[in-house]
């Protein structure tokens, strides 16, 4: 800390004598802020000693401030000049003398037609600022001063502490603090709302409470407004609301509410349309009627191709039929609409299946921490280790859920499989732990480790993993389905039915196999399974010498959507639901 001698003597050695020290103005997160008297012009400025010691920082406060400068707006704190001392960085700022809002709160001397008019000037200001792309980050009361006429001014840009905020004044949405949000200009949104409430009530229902605390105040909306006007308190329930896509989106929206003492109800036409077609397509895709919902999904954005609803729904789709390219493509063109999309889980999908792993079990360790009961994330994670070759956290995990909740099959599955490449597929778990009679993956699995030929290698491709099956939540319900299969390359051949929930493909001879196929060594002995579930049925390659599925390579896994030709080997097969289509 400073005191006075070594404030006095960076002032008169590094300005000739040009300021007088007063006396110590307070302190924050920031640093300190004294006051001092310029003695050419008789002028009292504040001058702020920084905390932050980090050259590259420092530079991109100045640049930010110096920017805000140039606006010229009466309700910023001016700016003059900044110097440097022993690395730590004073800004010289115009003094306001009027003292600051929080200030005014504990004095309890200012009306409620004198905090609205506030406000709105602060939000007029602001709007302008975040139209050059500037965020403030830490709008509070303690940030916002008057001079000596009373005109009010919003202190502290590009000062603010952009790595934390301030915890009573910041969403719950805002808490994770990523590249994203901090471009948000929503948070200062929220920030003035709750300033507003602040004013209103002379109280902050967040300060001292933790983030969960937090968390669970918004959850049961208590907030001290119930003696307010009920036109004030709508305001201020839309401006902090939890959920960032129905606060005010926009500054001059929290401005025009306060003029009109009303927050005006807007229906957009667009957003009904477009959301009762997306509702038709969640209804379709419910129960795995593909074409459907991409009729519907494909309508809305032939109609609405910059609504965020649609745009996120095209991503799930493309999602679930593993066209991870094209949801990648809908996610990323949302998120630039909407920077603040709750979609971590989806963005965890779309990871794990680049293999981007540690990127993946990132987003869905935190979806978890605030969806403790979306079991389908726990799966995703589970699969993240078992990619890994975590066996031990897979199993752990997957123990876990089947305690919590034992109605989910792939746990046990996926348990299962975990536990046997753990041990180099030398043991299997006890069978108190797995019931293969009821779950069609554990039998496949079991088979495949108690082959008398061995279709995969332990230390060597085919590998055993290879030949595994990992089980996806889509299937924790295998409902009953018959295919039909034709070898087209012998007219002679008859269609088969087949209502096996795992339909396997490999090497002719090999007894292992549901369907034969000739070709000697360029055919796997377990070259592909079909997982046939009704409305759900998808085709996995084994890491085989090849597969095409209507003439396109399988790399991993793809739905059989309707009639589909499948090539092994130059050995080609029609399948279908509907046996009509073969004739």
């Amino acid at each position: 800390m400073l005191n006075f001698k070594k404030i006095t003597n960076i002032l008169m050695n590094l300005y000739d004598n040009k300021y007088t020290f007063i006396k110590d103005l307070g302190s924050g997160g920031f640093g300190k802020v004294f006051l001092a008297k310029e003695k050419v012009s008789n002028r009292f400025v504040a001058i702020k000693q920084l905390k932050n010691t980090n050259k590259s920082e420092q530079e991109d406060i100045i640049h930010e401030i110096e920017i805000v400068s140039k606006f010229e707006n009466p309700n910023i704190v001016t700016y003059y000049h900044h110097f440097y001392e022993e690395d730590i960085l004073y800004l010289v700022m115009e003094y306001c003398s009027g003292g600051s809002l929080r200030d005014k709160i504990s004095s309890s001397k200012i009306t409620n037609s004198e905090v609205i008019e506030w406000i709105q000037t602060l939000a007029s200001c602001l709007r302008v600022i975040h139209k050059k792309g500037i965020i403030h980050h830490d709008i509070k009361p303690d940030n916002i001063v008057f001079t000596q006429n009373g005109t009010i001014k919003i202190a502290d840009f590009g000062v603010a502490n952009k790595d934390i905020g301030t915890r009573a004044y910041m969403s719950p949405e805002a808490f994770r603090w990523d590249i994203d949000s901090t471009k948000d200009p929503r948070i200062d949104i929220y920030a003035l709302g709750v300033t507003l409430m602040e004013l209103l009530t002379s109280q902050n229902p967040f300060l001292g409470l933790s983030r969960e605390e937090i968390i669970e105040k918004h959850q049961a909306a208590d907030f001290p407004i119930q003696e307010l006007p009920n036109w004030q308190q709508e305001i201020i329930l839309k401006a902090i609301n939890k959920v960032p896509e129905l606060q005010f989106q926009f500054m001059i929206e929290l401005e025009e509410a306060l003029k009109a003492r009303s927050v005006p109800i807007i229906f957009n036409k667009d957003n009904l349309k477009a959301a009762e077609l997306i509702a038709l397509a969640d209804k379709a895709l419910k129960t795995n009627k593909w074409r459907n919902a991409l009729k519907f999904l494909e309508l809305a954005h032939k109609r609405y191709d910059n609504n965020v609803t649609v745009l996120q729904a095209l991503g799930k789709y493309n999602l679930k039929i593993q066209k991870i390219d094209a949801a990648k493509f809908f996610y990323d063109k949302a998120l630039k609409l909407n920077p603040r999309l709750d979609i971590q889980k989806d963005l965890g999908w779309i990871n794990l299946e680049a293999k981007k792993y540690p990127i993946a079990i990132g987003l869905l360790s935190d979806h978890l921490h605030r969806n403790p009961a979306d079991y389908e994330a726990y799966n995703l994670l589970i699969r993240c280790y078992y990619e890994t070759t975590r066996y031990e956290a897979a199993m752990e995990v997957s123990k876990m859920i089947m305690v919590a909740n034992p109605s989910f099959p792939c746990f046990a599955n996926n348990y299962f499989i975990a536990f046997v490449l753990n041990s180099n597929g030398k043991s299997i778990p006890p069978k108190s732990n797995y019931d293969h009679s009821n779950n069609p993956f554990i039998a496949y699995n079991l088979s495949v480790i108690e082959e008398e030929v061995l279709s995969h290698n332990y230390k060597k491709t085919p590998t055993l993993k290879s030949k595994l099956l990992f089980m996806d939540f889509q299937f924790n319900t295998l409902k009953e389905n018959s295919i039909t299969i034709l070898e087209t390359n012998n007219r002679n051949d008859t269609p088969i039915s087949i209502s096996e929930p795992i339909i396997k493909f490999g090497r002719t001879e090999y007894n292992q196999n549901n369907i034969e196929v000739s070709g000697g060594n360029a055919v796997s002995r377990r070259h592909c399974v079909i997982i046939n579930n009704k409305d759900n049925v998808w085709l996995y390659d084994l890491e085989s010498t090849g597969t095409d599925v209507n003439d396109e390579k399988v790399t991993n896994k793809v739905p059989l959507i309707g009639f589909n030709k499948i090539t092994i080997n130059e050995v080609n097969f029609t399948i279908t639901t509907d046996k009509s289509k073969l004739l």
